[in-house]
This record gives C-alpha cells, structure tokens and sequence, in this order.
C-alpha cells in the first residue's frame, strides 16, 4: 500500500518526506507496543518472550526517530 507522494506547488520537500517518515516511524513504534503488550497478556512463557522482543523492537525504532532527528537538525544548520 503506497500512498501518493505529498508537494508543495508540485515539487516534493525534504520536509514534508521528514515529517511522513517521523509519522510512521511513531505509528510502527505504537503499534510495536501495542503487539507487546497482547503478548503480555497470555499466560505461557513463549508470549512472555515474544512480549519482550516487541517492546524491544518499540525501543529500537524510539532511537530510529531520534537518529532520524539528529541526522535533519544537522542538514538544517
């Protein structure tokens, strides 16, 4: 599923690709969590793990967005 790509004027921004690509990287880690969190919820010990490796795929993509971040602050200065 790809959805149009967004322009101002009909010419694509580097700020505009920024805020969709932070958008999703929010929603991926949202929704991360939120698989963690229904594996938490079962009783075996396999969920138990599964539910750990989620919340850590949470967090990896939590440090994604402050690369991601750090990496336009620098192209902006």
């Amino acid at each position: 599923m790809t959805e149009p790509f967004s322009t101002i004027g009909g010419l694509a921004t580097k700020d505009e690709a920024y805020r969709k690509l932070q958008h999703h990287l929010s929603e991926a880690q949202n929704q991360a969590l939120a698989i963690g969190h229904f594996f938490n919820t079962e009783d075996d010990n396999i969920s138990k793990l599964m539910a750990k490796g989620w919340y850590g795929v949470g967090e990896m993509l939590a440090m994604v967005q402050v690369q991601v971040r750090q990496i336009m602050m620098r192209r902006a200065n």
